[in-house]
């Protein structure tokens, strides 16, 4: 979601974390989406260091 595709752009980083929140427990196993929650939160600089490199 945070990666730009073809068909749309990248969302803003609080757009996907509130979608993760909002689907946890209905599209989203809720273990899962804590991990991603986690990552988001704490470890987006090293996301967005890796899609700037890979662009």
């Amino acid at each position: 979601m945070t990666s730009r595709r073809t068909y749309r752009d990248a969302l803003d980083l609080q757009i996907v974390i509130d979608e993760i929140e909002k689907n946890r427990r209905i599209q989203f196993d809720p273990q899962i989406a804590d991990v991603f929650l986690d990552i988001l939160r704490n470890h987006f600089e090293e996301i967005k260091k890796i899609q700037e490199k890979y662009k």
